[in-house]
């Protein structure tokens, strides 16, 4: 990478460079079975011995006003010469294992030393399938088999005995201010696209909290579209949401 500066500013350049390569690949950190070398190995253990100091014109690490005129014909051009070798700098550095890969780390991190770094984007936080948010309300949807709730006790007395029933339960907040809505009326139409299933849901009161659900009827492996038509007090009309749900 750097440019020529005579023949014997070569002469001198290139021992030294097959006597640094020598010493840093016969060890046991760089053995020939390795994984692929970083950017900052590649040029700690071999690009330093010219571009820490800018020896025979070679671009020095972080000059980022020497390094932007050599990527004009572009990054790949500029690894061909590494790999080719380009005025005092031998093919590769003077270390034949180095590979193309390698060489691309250590001119960017050479081209890049210094720069802060650049944080990571923030984590998008996955949405959640059981919960919407529509006109202000928060809308959560749950579900749960009639089987479990007959062998966990609650509510024996309604619970269907059948098999295949599940509860199917809306919880309602208010958005802006966290409360529960207690006071909503929800319909609830359940379809697998063969049948279709309706029901106004009753409030269910537990531990303080209350929801709205009612008992369907669902086929194991069976998707359906939970189709929640909610009326709050004060809203003019009615909103509606859809859920997907699918029965083990």
């Amino acid at each position: 990478m750097a440019t020529k500066a005579g023949t014997s500013a070569v002469r001198a350049t290139v021992p030294a460079i097959v006597v640094l390569s020598a010493f840093a690949f016969g060890s046991p950190a760089f053995g020939a079975a390795q994984k692929m070398r970083d950017g900052k190995q590649v040029v700690d253990t071999v690009c330093a011995a010219c571009h820490a100091q800018g020896k025979d014109n070679a671009p020095k690490i972080g000059d980022r006003s020497a390094w932007t005129p050599r990527f004009a014909k572009g990054l790949d051009v500029l690894i061909d010469a590494a790999v080719n070798g380009h005025g005092g700098m031998p093919s590769r550095g003077g270390v034949s294992q180095l590979e193309r890969e390698e060489l691309r780390s250590a001119v960017l991190y050479m081209f890049n030393y210094g720069l802060p770094p650049v944080a990571p984007p923030p984590e998008v936080a996955k949405a959640d399938p059981r919960h919407k948010l529509v006109a202000g309300t928060d809308i959560y949807f749950g579900a749960m088999p009639a089987e479990a709730m007959r062998s966990s006790g609650q509510g024996k007395a309604g619970v269907p005995s059948g098999k295949g029933y599940y509860h199917l339960n809306i919880s309602l907040a208010d958005q802006k201010t966290g409360a529960q809505v207690k006071d909503a009326k929800v319909k609830l139409r359940v379809t697998d696209g063969m049948s279709e299933q309706s029901s106004a849901l009753s409030p269910v009161v537990a531990n303080n909290a209350v929801s709205y659900g009612d008992f369907f009827k669902l086929t194991s492996g069976g998707a359906y579209n939970i189709q929640a038509e909610v009326t709050r007090p004060g809203l003019p009309k009615p909103i509606v949401t859809n859920f997907e749900f699918r029965a083990p």
